[in-house]
């Protein structure tokens, strides 16, 4: 019966059958606990994410749970809300469970120590996802910001714009700071380099009206735009046709993630692809040869980007040029 509910490939299509069919006609139900306690291994991962409300982070913890579930385990998901405690009290709860390990995408704010004396203390198997953290030494898989960043800043030379903002995420965020990195390396190969840099104290999408009224009070409205991420942009192309900008052809607005949504704004939102069911199936297979191996020396993945262009860069391209 074991081999059967492990679906050994030992067992011949019909001898599963009728073995299956005994067991509905008993009402057996396997008793995972049980088998655990003869096992090395709990068969259940811990994934803490930051939050669902951002879509790029729902398509990568989808990816992971079919990616888990594929493996035979058992997914145990918490949200930190991007806070520090919060995140600490779900990896101690699911420690307490006797899981396998983590997959991670740390709270902004998580320093290195918040995590090396619950994990790395205990030698607890785990993988960063989509933020890393500085001075802390984990597998990783993500999304190349810096390569993001460089293939944004080198469209807006491209197009011919001459000042560009960059607005949105958190100070000292390692991804914002990447991203950033990237823009002015784009930008250097035009002779150009970010005009204004505004970020938030916290994480707020929703804070596009006072990053576009900051951006406003420093000078008059540059040529481009570059929103931390999608959802930042959502807010921030609203909040400029509240002031009475049009984008796309008053002003050009690039961005990161390309969530389902860039697409339908108008015009759609020019976005670098991050691919994060990409991020999450990478992050999955790493995390079970980790699991199956914790000698092998520690892995970064970056996942290559690839730029969407769409109306919100080029129509602002195309009316610049009818203007001269």
């Amino acid at each position: 019966m074991s081999l059967v509910i492990r679906e050994s490939p030992q067992i011949s299509k019909e001898t599963e059958a009728k073995v299956r069919a005994a067991m509905a006609r008993l009402n057996y139900v396997y008793d995972r606990r049980a088998a655990d306690m003869r096992r090395k291994y709990s068969h259940t991962l811990g994934l803490v994410a930051a939050n669902v409300r951002n879509p790029y982070f729902a398509e990568l913890t989808m990816a992971i749970e079919e990616a888990v579930r594929d493996r035979g385990y058992t997914l145990l998901l918490g949200y930190s809300r991007d806070e520090v405690a919060r995140q600490q009290q779900l990896l101690a709860t699911m420690t307490e469970r006797r899981i396998d390990g983590f997959i991670i995408l740390p709270a902004s704010e998580t320093a290195p120590d918040d995590l090396g004396r619950t994990l790395l203390a205990a030698g607890i198997p785990h993988v960063l996802v989509a933020r890393r953290i500085r001075h802390y030494a984990s597998d990783y898989v993500g999304s190349d910001n810096v390569s993001s960043g460089r293939l944004i800043g080198q469209h807006l030379v491209q197009i011919g714009a001459s000042s560009v903002a960059f607005l949105g995420g958190v100070w000292n965020s390692v991804p914002r700071e990447d991203r950033l990195k990237g823009i002015r390396k784009g930008l250097k190969r035009g002779g150009l380099d970010v005009t204004v840099d505004l970020a938030c104290a916290s994480d707020g999408p929703e804070r596009g009206l006072e990053l576009v009224e900051q951006m406003l009070a420093q000078g008059s409205c540059p040529d481009a735009i570059v929103a931390y991420n999608d959802m930042y942009a959502f807010g921030i192309l609203n909040a400029l046709r509240s002031k009475g900008i049009e984008p796309g052809r008053s002003v050009a607005v690039a961005s990161f993630d390309n969530l389902p949504g860039a697409a339908l704004q108008v015009p759609g939102l020019t976005s670098a692809d991050g691919f994060p069911a990409r991020v999450g199936a990478e992050a999955s297979r790493l995390f079970f040869e980790r699991l199956d191996n914790t000698a092998t020396p520690l892995t970064q993945v970056l996942i290559e980007p690839d730029l969407v262009i769409r109306g919100s860069t080029t129509d602002w391209s195309q009316s610049r040029l009818h203007a001269i």
